[in-house]
C-alpha cells in the first residue's frame, strides 16, 4: 500500500529531526531505501551551516564504491543547498582513515614510500598470484590462506566464531610461508591489506598512543553501513566515538540485525 502524504511529511521530519539533531547521541531506525543516504547529506549541510569547517567533517563508508558515490552525493546536495564548501569533507572508508592516521602519526616510516591499502583486484591479480607463484600454491589455497590472516587481524584471533575455515584448515607451515611472504613483499611495494591496517590503528590506540580524532582535527564523524563493520573496525570506531564531539552511526537492518542512526556520542 502506498504511504499517504502526512506519513511521507512524517518520515521527512523525522529525517530531518535526526540529521539536525543537537544532543550528544540520537538513534534513527531506518531500512533500507529509506533514505540514511540522504539524511547524511543534510546531516553534512546542517554542519557546515551552523560553522563547522568542513575538514573537521569525516564520513566513513563501507567500500571505495559505497565513499566514493556517497563523496558525489554529499557534494552535489550541499553545493545546490548553499555549502559549496562540502567538497573539502572527507569521505572516505575506515582503513583510509586508519592509514591518514596513521600517517599523521609518523608510524608509517617503515615503508620505503607512501604506503596504499590493496583493493579487490590487486589482492586477487598482484598479491595472491605473486604469493601463489613463490609458494607454489594454488589459486583456491592461496586466496583461503589470506582470508585466514584476514580473519585474524579483523578479530584478534585466530579461528574466530564469525570466520568459517576451510577444509582442510590452514596449517601452520601455511601461515608460515604466508608471514614470510607478506611481511617483505608490502615493504617492497609500500602497500597495505585491509585488515592489517585498521589492527595497527587499533594498536596504537589501545596504547593511548595514537588520536585519530586528535590527529586530524576530527569535529563531526559519520559511519555509514555500520552493521558491516567487523570486531576490529568496531574497536577502531568506538575509539573515536569516545573522543569525537559528535558521531554518526548509520545502520542497514538485515534479518537479525538492529538498525540505528547514531548521532554523537554519549
Amino acid at each position: 500500500m502506498a504511504l499517504t502524504p502526512v506519513q511521507i511529511r512524517s518520515a521527512g521530519a523525522a529525517q530531518q529531526a535526526a540529521a539536525h539533531d543537537p544532543s550528544p547521541q540520537a538513534r534513527l531506525v531506518a531500512g533500507p531505501g529509506t533514505g540514511k543516504s540522504s539524511a547524511i547529506e543534510e546531516r553534512v549541510r546542517w554542519l557546515l551551516s551552523q560553522g563547522v569547517q568542513p575538514a573537521a567533517v569525516h564520513v566513513v563508508s563501507f567500500t571505495r564504491a559505497s565513499a566514493l558515490d556517497l563523496r558525489h552525493r554529499v557534494c552535489d546536495y550541499c553545493a545546490r543547498n548553499g555549502q559549496p564548501s562540502a567538497a573539502q569533507v572527507r569521505v572516505s572508508t575506515l582503513h583510509s582513515l586508519a592509514l591518514r592516521t596513521l600517517r599523521a602519526a609518523g608510524l608509517l616510516a617503515a615503508y620505503p614510500s607512501d604506503p596504499l591499502v590493496l583493493d579487490a583486484w590487486e589482492l586477487e591479480n598482484v598479491f595472491d598470484a605473486e604469493f601463489g607463484q613463490e609458494s607454489k600454491i594454488g589459486k583456491d589455497r592461496r586466496e583461503k590462506i589470506r582470508l585466514e590472516h584476514e580473519a585474524y587481524w579483523s578479530t584478534g584471533q585466530w579461528g574466530s566464531p564469525s570466520y568459517l575455515p576451510p577444509t582442510p584448515a590452514i596449517s601452520a607451515a601455511e601461515r608460515a610461508q604466508f608471514d614470510a611472504f607478506h611481511g617483505p613483499r608490502t615493504q617492497a611495494y609500500s602497500c597495505v591489506l585491509p585488515g592489517e591496517i585498521v589492527r595497527q590503528c587499533v594498536k596504537h590506540m589501545a596504547a593511548g598512543t595514537l588520536s585519530a580524532v586528535g590527529l586530524l582535527n576530527i569535529e563531526d564523524l559519520v559511519v555509514d553501513e555500520f552493521q558491516d563493520l567487523n570486531s576490529m573496525d568496531l574497536e577502531c570506531a568506538s575509539a573515536s566515538v569516545l573522543s569525537t564531539p559528535r558521531i554518526a552511526r548509520l545502520v542497514t537492518p538485515r534479518p537479525r540485525f538492529q538498525t540505528s542512526l547514531r548521532l554523537r556520542p554519549g
